[in-house]
């Protein structure tokens, strides 16, 4: 952002609201903690186009050896991880989250939504939400793009998961959390409602874009297992204990005013089997709970909505 300073903040996309000056938030039921399970369907392109940026942020970064923005060879390792999710390791997850009786809101890539109908199929047959997700894991959204060529993309997304699911999607989660000073009056412009970049806040909040409306539903990185677990080098035991005992955390603040635990979950990583008991156990830990509100990202924005305009 160019350099300037207002209070609180220094950018414009929301108002700044500390918690503790908001009114009471209240869930279905008065329940404490509104929980959402986004599962990403993405697709891991072996080779990428000349000039492709590298993932920078936390939550990613760059894969294997690099010779400037490309690799020296393709990636096949890559590549053969993310196919594993979504031939194996997605069934393993659906499996566990059928369990709890947890409808998840499934991230589709442009790729997977275009070439992959029987994964869009075990989401339709558990009513699942399904939200854009960009083109590819590694064709992400970047500075160096103009403003019709983000919008683009961004049309491109969205028009590819509509295609495969017959609903145009009202979500949106970035491959990376990538965004661009454009990106969320563009996803506003374009229909999408909420969007899951930002992690800043457990509740929902309004962002203020040019046109059309535009809320936040944040995955914070200690609950996306790429970050934690991988780029974190956090082992699956600390993992799976951090996540009950954010849970825990959440549960307490709760009872005063309504939160939000958006995990964040990737089939190559959590659908591997020497892990998805660790999901098993902290899903078991929160649905053990009474005051759990198991939704989809769009249930939670309608109903925040409903209560906060």
């Amino acid at each position: 952002m160019p350099a300037k300073r207002a209070y609180g903040m220094d950018q414009d996309f929301y108002p700044w609201s500390p918690i503790v000056a908001r009114p009471v938030l209240r869930w279905p039921d008065d329940a404490r903690v509104a929980l959402a399970v986004i599962v990403n369907l993405e697709h891991w392109d072996w080779e990428v186009p000349s000039g492709t940026p590298v993932a920078v942020s936390a939550l990613g970064g760059p894969e294997g050896m690099w010779t400037g923005n490309q690799p020296q060879f393709p990636d096949i390792g890559g590549y053969g991880n993310h196919e594993y999710g979504n031939r194996v390791g997605i069934f393993r997850i659906l499996a566990v989250l059928d369990k709890y009786r947890i409808k998840p809101t499934l991230a589709l890539d442009k790729t997977v939504a275009d070439h992959y109908p029987t994964l869009v199929e075990e989401g339709q047959r558990r009513g699942a939400e399904f939200i854009a997700h960009g083109l590819s894991r590694r064709r992400i959204i970047h500075i160096g793009m103009s403003e019709d060529e983000e919008r683009q993309y961004i049309r491109d997304s969205i028009a590819a998961v509509e295609r495969a699911n017959g609903t145009r999607p009202v979500g949106w989660s970035g491959p990376d959390f990538q965004e661009t000073l454009n990106t969320p009056n563009l996803l506003a412009a374009e229909g999408i409602r909420y969007v899951c970049d930002w992690g800043n806040d457990e509740q929902p909040y309004r962002m203020t874009p040019k046109t059309g409306e535009l809320y936040s539903l944040g995955v914070n990185a200690y609950l996306d297992d790429n970050y934690i677990h991988l780029h974190g080098r956090r082992t699956i035991n600390e993992v799976n204990l951090l996540w009950r005992e954010w849970f825990d955390g959440l549960y307490a603040n709760g009872a005063t005013t309504g939160r939000l635990m958006v995990l964040h979950l990737h089939p190559w990583i959590m659908g591997q089997p020497w892990r998805i008991r660790h999901l098993d156990e902290v899903l078991g830990h929160v649905c053990a709970h009474q005051g759990v509100w198991k939704a989809t990202g769009r249930e939670i924005i309608d109903w925040f909505k409903g209560r906060s305009s």
